[in-house]
C-alpha cells in the first residue's frame, strides 16, 4: 500500500481528520499590467473678478504653496471704493454712538413732570388757581416728552444698524479686493499660464493651471470572475514604472475605489493613490505613464 494512502487510512481510522494534500496554496496578489497614472489634482485657476491683470508672479515649472498669490488683478478701484465705505460707516456709527437726544428728551420729561406736580400741587392748596385747561397741556406737554424719549431710542436704533449696514458694505469691498488676489489652490507646480501681465481678463477666464504632483493615481481594470470588490478595496498597492535606459521604479499606496459597474469582458475598474517621489528635483512618476499594479490580497 502506497504510504501517504496508508496513512490517509490511518488517520480515518482513529478518528482524525482527513487533511487534503491536492490544496493549492492561496494567492497573495494580483496583478494588473497597463495601468495608467493620472492626476488628482488638475485646476485652472481662473480669474474671480473682471480687470487688469496687473502682476504675474508665476512661469510653468515653479512649485507654489497653497495660497500664494500667483497673479493680481488691479485692485485700486476697489480700495477706492473701501475707503467711501469705511468712511461712511464711521459717519453712521458717530450718529449711533451720539445719545445726546435720549438724553435731552429725559430731561424734558423730567421737567414736564416737575411742572405738572406743581400745578397740581397748586390747585390742590388753591382749587382753580389753575385752569383745567393750563393743567391738561401740561399733562399732555408731559406724554409728548415721554413718547419723545422712545423716539430717540428708536433714532438711535436706527442708527446702528444704519452703521452695521455700511460696515457690511466695508466686509463686501474687502471681499472684492480678495477675489481680485489669483492664488494657489493646493500645494503644486505650475504647468500652463494662459495669461500676461497687463492682459485684460473676465471673471471665470482660467489664468494659471496648477496640478498636484506629489499624490498621482492609478487606474487598472480587474477581472470580475477572479476577484469580487471585497478583496481589493483598502489594500495596500505596490505599483512600478518603467522609466529611461529599462530603469524600473516602485511606488507604494492604497486601493481607494472600486467601481460597481462591471464592464464589457467582464473586467471592473479600481483605482489607487499612490505617494511619489522626486529625485534631483524631479518626480519619477509621471501622470500619463503606463504602470503594472500588484494588490496585495
Amino acid at each position: 500500500m502506497h504510504a501517504a494512502t496508508f496513512t490517509l487510512l490511518a488517520t480515518a481510522l482513529l478518528g482524525g481528520p482527513a487533511v487534503r494534500s491536492d490544496r493549492s496554496p492561496t494567492q497573495s496578489q494580483a496583478i494588473i499590467p497597463y495601468c495608467q497614472v493620472l492626476l488628482i489634482h488638475d485646476t485652472d485657476v481662473p480669474a474671480q473678478e473682471t480687470g487688469l491683470l496687473v502682476a504675474l508672479n508665476v512661469t510653468e515649472g515653479d512649485v507654489v504653496r497653497q495660497h500664494e498669490l500667483l497673479a493680481q488683478i488691479d485692485d485700486r478701484p476697489a480700495l477706492l471704493d473701501k475707503l467711501a465705505a469705511e468712511l461712511e460707516r464711521d459717519v453712521a456709527q458717530a450718529r449711533a454712538d451720539d445719545d445726546i437726544e435720549v438724553r435731552y428728551s429725559k430731561k424734558s420729561s423730567e421737567l414736564a413732570d416737575q411742572e405738572l406736580k406743581q400745578s397740581l400741587d397748586i390747585n390742590r392748596k388753591s382749587p382753580g388757581a389753575l385752569s383745567i385747561a393750563e393743567v391738561r397741556r401740561q399733562q399732555l406737554a408731559k406724554h409728548r416728552a415721554e413718547l419723545q424719549i422712545d423716539r430717540s431710542r428708536l433714532d438711535l436704533r436706527i442708527a446702528q444698524m444704519t452703521a452695521d449696514v455700511q460696515g457690511a458694505a466695508v466686509q463686501a469691498v474687502d471681499e472684492s479686493i480678495l477675489r481680485r488676489r489669483i492664488t494657489a489652490p493646493f500645494e503644486g507646480s505650475v504647468i500652463e499660464v494662459y495669461r500676461e501681465a497687463n492682459e485684460w481678463v473676465n471673471a471665470g477666464e482660467p489664468v494659471i493651471r496648477v496640478v498636484r504632483l506629489d499624490q498621482l493615481r492609478v487606474d487598472g481594470f480587474l477581472n470580475a470572475a477572479q476577484y469580487d470588490a471585497a478583496e481589493v478595496i483598502d489594500r495596500d498597492v505596490t505599483v512600478e514604472i518603467e522609466l529611461a535606459r529599462g530603469r524600473r521604479e516602485q511606488f507604494a499606496g492604497r486601493v481607494v475605489f472600486v467601481n460597481p459597474q462591471v464592464q464589457a469582458g467582464q473586467k471592473y475598474r479600481i483605482r489607487a493613490v499612490v505617494e511619489n517621489r522626486q529625485e534631483n528635483g524631479n518626480w519619477l512618476l509621471l501622470p500619463g505613464a503606463t504602470a503594472t499594479m500588484a494588490i496585495q490580497l
